[in-house]
């Protein structure tokens, strides 16, 4: 406008409230809380019940260097995470969890129109072209799937396979996950270790135990004999897209297996869940690519690989896999709000006259 000035002003929340997931207690603070302070702001972080230990910690690290009041971890269980959505104080709350406990995040901010960022969780698909360098790609579909027991909102949990390969595939994926070693951190080339808790190895041994009839486990299915969490890595077949352990998120080390004909038929599997969080496609064909990457419904779109994650990139989905971004220039925008000024220089086309009369 004539005579005037505009700047754009990115400001602090103030103070912010973060739950914290505990498949990756300490990674998932430093994304919370790393660009929740370097925006200004002061946080009320909220462990996992189950992992608050490694939380605690970097608070009393980080008391050395910050001042009072700047960083506050508070424990407890769902009842205290409650608090803190219901709290009048923060102007922003951001979870990392399940879409459960995201639904009620927001329905207990929206009381007090509290902004909510949520990160929440996915069921993404794997999708395996007819071209896909089988011999190449497997170790790492495996790797992807049961990385950290597959309790990993965007581990590679559905692979749609053409049904050209599909044979092919399935005996190279269960041969290389038979060899995968599950056990304790102390025991030699373990590559995942016990799920978090017994509710959770319940929660996936239930997700089996009602298969329909027409699926087929081919691998794993049953908790490992032995004392502990432990869950192998299990492969299920046969399955339909409305089957619970297709649309469902399982948050352990399984996985299913479809095939398509078509890709208008592969992608209305990878897109008929309620979750958009991740995906990846696995194609030596840059057409085939540009067509998955473009028409996938995930915040994240990997192409002949699946899991790695950059902090310079944002982390985040669409759907029931939440709002709002992780790392990157992005989460820092989460944790401000913008600010209009506007400076009057001086307008040469208004004058008020002594008698109090405005010509224009």
């Amino acid at each position: 406008m004539t005579g005037h000035t505009s700047v754009i002003r990115r400001e602090p929340i103030g103070v912010v409230g973060q739950i914290g997931p505990w498949n990756y207690p300490l990674i998932m603070a430093a994304w919370k809380i790393g660009p929740a302070l370097a925006a200004g702001n002061t946080s009320v972080f909220k462990p996992a019940e189950t992992t608050p230990s490694s939380a605690v910690l970097l608070a009393e690290i980080a008391a050395e260097v910050l001042g009072p009041g700047v960083l506050n971890v508070v424990t407890g269980d769902r009842e205290t995470g409650q608090a803190i959505v219901e709290s009048a104080v923060p102007g922003l709350v951001a979870l990392t969890g399940s879409v459960r406990a995201g639904r009620e995040v927001a329905v207990g901010a929206g009381a007090k129109l509290t902004r909510v960022h949520l990160e929440l969780g996915g069921k993404a698909p794997a999708i395996v072209a007819p071209d896909a360098d089988l011999g190449s790609h497997v170790p790492a579909m495996v790797l992807a799937a049961y990385f950290n027991a597959g309790q990993d909102c965007t581990a590679a949990t559905r692979f749609i396979v053409h049904a050209s390969r599909y044979d092919e595939f399935v005996e190279m994926f269960t041969n290389v996950a038979t060899r995968l070693r599950v056990g304790a951190p102390s025991e030699p080339k373990v590559y995942y270790g016990p799920l978090n808790n017994a509710a959770h190895l319940e929660r996936v041994e239930g997700f089996l135990d009602r298969l329909p009839p027409h699926a087929t486990v081919l691998l794993g299915g049953k908790r490992v004999d032995r004392p502990g969490f432990f869950f192998p890595p299990t492969v299920v077949v046969d399955v339909r897209q409305d089957d619970e352990i297709v649309q469902d998120e399982v948050f352990g080390p399984v996985v299913t297996v479809q095939s398509y004909r078509d890709d208008e038929e592969a992608l209305a599997l990878a897109n008929g869940t309620a979750y958009g969080l991740a995906a990846s496609i696995w194609t030596d064909s840059l057409k085939t690519a540009s067509f998955y990457t473009r028409e996938l419904d995930s915040g994240c779109v990997w192409v002949n690989c699946h899991l790695p994650t950059v902090p310079e990139m944002p982390h985040g989905g669409f759907k029931d896999s939440g709002y709002g971004k992780d790392l990157s220039i992005y989460s820092l925008e989460e944790y401000t709000r913008i600010k209009h000024v506007m400076t009057f220089a001086d307008d040469p086309y208004i004058r008020i006259h002594e008698d109090g009369s405005v010509v224009m």
